[in-house]
């Protein structure tokens, strides 16, 4: 099953005095959050609601929980999509609660069918075609059906790892393999990534967490065929491997320390091959404590490239990509697509 591809906008689909759009906000955890502090000062743009499970929020102001002012009316936050009060035609819903596409599934249908446009953190959301084509066809029959696009982002799926490799390929005259080596400090992101990293682990517990499925940056596989899709490369098979970063002396962790022989983190490997030959090498590191944050994006080919971009921080990046993704969602074709279809870049603002 594969999408058609977005037409590209032009400059007259932006019209700078357009209505006021809609936004509704399911999931305010730590990147929801941001996403609506980042929201603030859009003109275009007008928070409608916010939706969130947790009854330390339900009930509260959006100012209140953010202790800033960011909405100009007092939306209060509900525990469901169906108490949010009426939208206006073309609203979008910034859906940042799960990185499982199947648990998360019955609630980005919901939102379709209320009409809105979906625009999603869910890392399995970037690129289910080649994973969970099923379900990537059922989601994208809901959103054609419905008039909407659902759109999967974020900085990793739908930036660093993927997009970003895509668009510097342009500069190729021809591409014969992809590399991408993401280096992130643990330490300074959000408590629930450091968690899902296994920080303070032992070895033991970090692979039985692995069995359990519970340790694994989600989405570098979906990266990886978005890549081979987007540049042709042939891949047929992707594989994935991970592995503990382990503490050889003490590192300091917020008011504590991670002891030698702890994990800091995850050492993660995504290969796509054909016959045996490596056409896309996706090298996530994310762990405590590790030196010079960067991402380095190799490009085999003609003439060849090598790119090293410092200051893609995860959480902060991936509200921007969120952000800077509504506009063109509200004017590609409807359905369900990917980055490499819809690019994040700041208009309406």
């Amino acid at each position: 099953m594969t999408s058609t591809s977005a037409a590209p906008p032009v400059a007259e689909d932006y019209p700078a005095d357009g209505p006021v759009i809609d936004v509704v906000h399911v999931g305010l955890g730590p990147i929801g959050r941001q996403v609506l502090d980042f929201m603030a000062g859009r003109s275009r743009y007008r928070t409608a609601g916010a939706v969130d499970i947790n009854p330390d929020l339900t009930g509260r102001t959006v100012n209140d929980v953010l202790g800033a002012e960011v909405a100009s009316n007092s939306v209060r936050v509900v525990e469901t999509i169906t108490e949010v009060g009426p939208v206006s035609s073309g609203a979008v819903a910034i859906h940042c609660a799960g990185s499982s596409l199947e648990r998360v599934a019955p609630v980005l249908t919901s939102l379709m069918q209320a009409g809105f446009h979906v625009v999603s953190t869910c890392e399995e959301l970037a690129n289910p075609w080649a994973i969970q084509p099923e379900l990537a066809a059922s989601l994208d029959r809901t959103a054609q059906l419905n008039n909407v696009v659902l759109l999967g982002t974020g900085v990793n799926p739908g930036y660093s790892m993927d997009y970003l490799p895509v668009v510097l390929a342009a500069s190729q005259r021809s591409v014969r393999a992809v590399s991408v080596h993401r280096v992130q400090d643990a330490g300074q992101r959000r408590l629930p990534l450091q968690r899902k990293v296994g920080a303070g682990l032992s070895e033991a517990e970090f692979a039985e967490r692995v069995r359990e499925g519970a340790i694994r940056h989600v989405g570098l596989p979906e990266s990886a065929w978005i890549i081979d899709r987007a540049l042709n490369l042939g891949c047929t098979a992707v594989t994935e491997t991970l592995d503990p970063i382990v503490a050889r002396a003490p590192v300091p962790l917020g008011s504590g320390v991670i002891e030698e022989g702890r994990v800091l983190g995850i050492d993660q490997l995504v290969l796509g091959q054909r016959d045996g030959v490596t056409l896309v090498r996706l090298h996530l590191q994310m762990a405590v404590g590790l030196d010079d944050p960067r991402d380095t994006v190799t490009l085999d080919g003609e003439p060849g490239l090598e790119s090293v971009i410092r200051g893609l921080h995860g959480d902060s990046a991936t509200a921007a990509v969120v952000v800077n993704s509504l506009g063109r969602v509200r004017i590609a074709p409807p359905g369900l697509r990917t980055v490499d279809e819809i690019p994040a870049a700041p208009v309406n603002m």
